[in-house]
């Protein structure tokens, strides 16, 4: 039960992740390699905040909900608006530079200084052969599967929803029609930026965050990689894949490789299908 518990808990952590590069790309083609950092600055965030508030967890989530939001905004007008319609690989070198910054500000503001998230620790079921999930585990499990949903509701029944695809499709198209493009490039940055706080978050409830976490960001890029890059269910089966992988590279092979490990699925999947499991060809091959 313990290997199903952190299997599954690994899972969300980089299916969050890797949901949020997958929109991203759906929408402007962007692969973001800021992830990561996006990730881990949102959980400081979330973790300063409540601190300020006397360690309140409302008042962490509203710093979290802001800077998802601010932050999520101010790179698409400030940065990559400037860029729509340029080659692809210029939006990737400013994906860079954030991480660089975003990197950086980690060490200047919070000191690199390592810290872990003490919201919902205590156990709050115990599992069959000792295994406990505390209520930041369960919390991990119903956030995740809340945000697919919503996701699904939102791009299925809402006008929005109905012009985000629509963006995705076709951005000269749909602005011809009457879309603002620009409105929906925007929302994309600042779901997939909340998408990366969130795992940033619960990420910081079992682990320490600091420099060094950033790494959680190329496991969600492997993850989408691996479930196609244009796809949020292949985002949450790249997720599985990679989770699994390191759990079992952990316990039966050797610590060291666990980070290794999903680079040479990465490796083996691009080979046999290089727009991943649930990748669209076509939109790959514009690439």
């Amino acid at each position: 039960m313990e290997f199903v518990a952190t299997v599954v808990i690994l899972t969300c952590t980089y299916a969050l992740l890797a949901s949020g590069i997958a929109i991203l790309y759906k929408a402007g083609r962007v692969v973001n390699f800021a992830h990561g950092e996006i990730a881990i600055v949102g959980g400081y965030v979330f973790y300063s905040s409540g601190l300020m508030a006397g360690g309140s967890p409302w008042f962490a989530v509203i710093g979290a909900v802001v800077f998802s939001v601010i932050t999520g905004a101010f790179i698409y007008v400030a940065m990559m608006r400037r860029v729509v319609g340029e080659p692809f690989y210029v939006a990737i070198l400013i994906t860079v530079g954030i991480a660089i910054v975003l990197k950086a500000a980690i060490i200047v503001i919070w000191r690199a200084e390592q810290v872990t998230i003490d919201v919902g620790v205590a156990p709050a079921i115990r599992l069959a052969g000792g295994a406990t999930l505390s209520y930041m585990d369960i919390a991990s499990i119903v956030l995740t599967i809340a945000f697919f949903v919503v996701l699904h509701l939102f791009f299925t029944f809402t006008r929005l929803g109905v012009q985000f695809r629509g963006t995705a499709e076709n951005a000269l198209l749909a602005s011809q029609r009457g879309v603002n493009v620009n409105l929906v490039l925007s929302l994309a940055w600042m779901i997939a930026v909340a998408a990366a706080t969130l795992s940033g978050v619960l990420y910081g409830g079992r682990a320490f965050l600091g420099s060094a976490s950033v790494s959680i960001g190329l496991a969600g890029l492997t993850a989408a990689l691996v479930g196609g890059l244009d796809s949020l269910r292949g985002a949450v089966v790249g997720a599985f894949i990679v989770a699994l992988a390191q759990y079992l590279t952990v316990r039966l092979i050797d610590p060291v490789l666990s980070e290794a490990l999903p680079f040479l699925i990465l490796l083996v999947v691009m080979s046999v299908r290089p727009w991943g499991l649930f990748g669209t060809v076509e939109e790959l091959d514009r690439v």
